[in-house]
C-alpha cells in the first residue's frame, strides 16, 4: 500500500509540475512576440518623426515577430491554449512604451 501511495504521489507531483510549466511557456512565448512587436513599433514611430534610418530595422523586427507568432499558432493547437496565448500577448503588448 505504501508503494502505491508513493507512486501515486510521484505521478501527481509530475502532473502538477507539467501543467504549471505549460502556462509559463505561454507567458514567455507571448512576451517574446510582444517584445519584437513593441520594438518594431517604437522604431516606426521614430521613422514617422523623420528618422528614416530605422525603417529597415523596424521592418525586419516586424517580420521576425510575425514569423514567431506563426510558430506559436502551430505550437498552441487547442482552443484554450490559443485563447491563453492571445490574452497573454495582448497583456504584454499593453506594456509597450
Amino acid at each position: 500500500m505504501k508503494n502505491v501511495m508513493t507512486i501515486f504521489g510521484a505521478v501527481l507531483f509530475a502532473s502538477v509540475m507539467l501543467v504549471s510549466c505549460g502556462g509559463d511557456s505561454i507567458q514567455s512565448d507571448a512576451k517574446k512576440v510582444a517584445e519584437l512587436q513593441c520594438k518594431a513599433q517604437e522604431l516606426m514611430q521614430k521613422a514617422t518623426s523623420g528618422d528614416m534610418s530605422v525603417v529597415e530595422e523596424s521592418t525586419k523586427l516586424a517580420n521576425e515577430a510575425a514569423t514567431l507568432s506563426k510558430e506559436m499558432e502551430g505550437k498552441y493547437t487547442s482552443d484554450s491554449d490559443k485563447q491563453k496565448f492571445s490574452e497573454a500577448l495582448l497583456k504584454e503588448m499593453g506594456n509597450c512604451k
